[in-house]
């Protein structure tokens, strides 16, 4: 399925992936289901958050010790030389906020959801409680969010 602006300039479809999928390029070991993925990126136009490196910063300080820190800065430039940053339109702030009320405790997931839908830009993600919390609660989820199976639905 087809979402708005899901294609690029370049013709390759654009992603925007979560945070999980940032942590390998600063050093930080990921689930499998993750890692197997990420070779398909190079048939994207692939986005990520600031806010999701912020988040996956987080994870760094208590995985990576202070003498490793080089390479979470090597990582850092690479994700911004490879990937391009999505701002988000304001809505999806708000829209974020208002998931996050409803019950869900990860703004950045939330946001990430909210970022995609608003920019028309897919989601990639492995937070399948997320995914299931989105569809209890009604959110659109079909044509936005995608997980490892599904991505490949968006290169035919």
């Amino acid at each position: 399925m087809s979402s708005r602006g899901d294609i690029s300039g370049t013709g390759r479809p654009r992603l925007l992936i979560d945070t999980t999928f940032l942590l390998p390029a600063l050093g930080v070991k990921v689930e499998d289901e993750a890692m197997e993925v990420i070779p398909l990126f190079r048939r994207f136009e692939v986005y990520y958050l600031e806010a999701g490196l912020l988040e996956a910063l987080w994870k760094v300080l208590k995985l990576i010790p202070v003498d490793k820190l080089s390479r979470v800065e090597t990582g850092i430039k690479a994700i911004r030389r490879t990937y391009h940053l999505l701002t988000p339109h304001p809505e999806a702030f708000t829209e974020a906020a208002r998931i996050y009320h409803a019950g869900h405790r990860d703004y950045i997931d939330s946001l990430h959801y909210t970022a995609a839908r608003v920019g028309g830009i897919p989601l990639l993600t492995i937070d399948y409680s997320f995914l299931r919390f989105l569809k209890e609660h009604r959110y659109i989820v079909k044509g936005v969010v995608y997980t490892p199976d599904s991505i490949k639905d968006l290169l035919v």
